[in-house]
């Protein structure tokens, strides 16, 4: 079959390429993002029309063993073998790169929007709030000259790291673990800090019955300005060094108490004025002060007043915040797992913009994965965050070559089944009740750090291979017969 006959077939509906796991979420979707975006224009007698390039991106982040070419293989391996004509390279070289180059990020952006909206009808998880977490991350790229301009390294006592990075924080909700929004910028720089990315995401979020969970270095009285005028709750570890006012008569039965915190912050009204005018202000907190055996005390804030929701409960409830980073775990090191011979970095693009549009692909798939497995939890009974993630993925990867799209009641039969699947795969083993210390085994390297005279360096074995004379050995005279 040749690329003409294959590109006709796709027009005519006859072949589907996609991760059909994932097709009957996202298909209308992508065809709202590429309409919307002006970008479902493409030229006739190709096969990769701009709906296959936004699945090709989206299955090179659940495929990170194949190279791009490879990728492109898997997902019509299903078709070479009912078909038996198509050969074995259907493109040219820099053809793929080229054409989603042209797609742009947009469409990944939107799409990633358009996904997320889709959570909204997720039950309250916490005495009618539901539950999202607040934390931030960071992103390794090839060293290329557009991702080191754009993004820049990271800079230590010791030097520069060995790769760019991009500083991501992201909105999850717990239920599902489940990411609803993010911001990202370069390692370095102005207005790159993670604060700064948070309130970003929180002044464009619209959610309801909302409870924030957040880490110590997200507290700053602006912060508690924006949730107050937001209506949001939430809980909060800050640093004991933040100043309070204990309230009289505001000790709680349960160990909590109230208290007053005050803070200043820029006048709009005031604007034009020379100097900056600031408006005081305070709120009332419900202060919990926290000691776990083996570890420092800490102290939690929130605006949950409500004393029938006592402080062991709101205290076992924050200690949930840990969700976010077993969902990073999962996108790091399962979803993008380097294997040998690969780069060692979580992104694999090599220039900026492709970078951005890699991330708004992965974590459209990440959530892809994630709403199946809830799904699938929903319908069986069971808990979404008890079922394994790497298990789950694989098993949409294997459906990906075999469910069979043409056939109605047949489909339907197999994401049954795939769903069965993914609800009996939980974790084997529960989460041990055990502490993590903050230790290495190996301090440091005793290799010389990597310059720009170590990359790339070239040698012609044949010609500089030297065979060096034994020393303290009389030379022999062999005959040879």
């Amino acid at each position: 079959m040749s690329q003409n006959k294959l590109a006709k077939d796709l027009e005519q509906s006859s072949f589907s390429i996609n991760l059909e796991p994932f097709a009957p979420t996202l298909d209308p979707l992508i065809e709202e993002c590429l309409e919307e975006t002006k970008k479902d224009r493409f030229r006739k007698g190709t096969f990769l029309i701009p709906k296959v390039l936004v699945w090709f991106v989206l299955s090179m982040t659940i495929r990170r063993d194949l190279c791009y070419n490879k990728v492109l293989d898997w997902m019509i391996s299903k078709w070479r073998w009912i078909t038996l004509e198509l050969p074995i390279k259907l493109l040219q070289d820099g053809v793929i790169s080229h054409a989603r180059v042209k797609l742009g990020v947009k469409v990944f952006a939107l799409l990633f929007q358009k996904l997320a909206s889709l959570f909204n009808a997720v039950e309250p998880d916490f005495h009618g709030f539901v539950t999202f977490i607040f934390d931030g991350v960071t992103m390794s790229m090839p060293d290329t000259s557009s991702n080191r301009e754009h993004f820049g390294k990271h800079r230590s006592s010791r030097g520069q790291s060995g790769f760019p990075m991009m500083r991501v924080v992201a909105l999850m909700m717990r239920a599902g673990r489940l990411i609803i929004d993010i911001a990202f910028a370069p390692i370095v720089g102005k207005d790159t800090g993670e604060r700064t990315l948070m309130i970003k995401i929180l002044q464009r979020v619209k959610l309801e019955n909302a409870l924030f969970l957040f880490d110590a270095g997200f507290y700053s009285f602006i912060l508690l300005y924006n949730l107050s005028l937001l209506k949001h709750h939430f809980i909060m570890k800050v640093s004991l060094k933040v100043r309070i006012t204990p309230l009289p008569h505001g000790r709680l039965s349960d160990g909590s108490y109230l208290a007053l915190i005050q803070g200043k912050i820029e006048d709009p009204t005031r604007s034009q004025e020379k100097r900056k005018a600031y408006c005081h202000l305070a709120f009332i907190v419900r202060v919990i002060d926290v000691q776990i055996p083996g570890f420092r005390p800490f102290r939690l804030i929130t605006n949950i007043l409500d004393h029938n929701i006592s402080a062991k409960e709101l205290v076992q409830h924050y200690h949930k915040r840990w969700d976010i980073e077993i969902g990073y775990d999962e996108i790091k090191t399962h979803q993008c797992a380097t294997l040998r011979g690969q780069a060692p970095t979580i992104l694999r693009s090599k220039r900026a913009d492709l970078v951005e549009r890699e991330l708004y692909a992965l974590l459209t798939t990440y959530n892809l994965t994630r709403w199946l497995m809830f799904q699938a939890a929903k319908e069986h009974g069971v808990d979404p965050l008890k079922i394994s993630f790497l298990d789950a993925l694989q098993r949409i990867v294997e459906a990906v070559e075999q469910i069979d799209y043409s056939n109605t009641q047949r489909n339907s039969e197999q994401h049954e089944y795939l769903h069965d699947l993914i609800a009996s795969s939980l974790i084997d083993r529960p989460r041990r009740q055990r502490t993590n210390p903050r230790v290495i085994k190996v301090k440091s390297s005793k290799f010389k750090v990597k310059r720009k005279c170590h990359r790339s360096q070239t040698i012609d074995y044949e010609k500089e291979v030297q065979i060096l004379a034994p020393k303290n050995v009389k030379l022999i005279n062999l005959k040879v017969a």
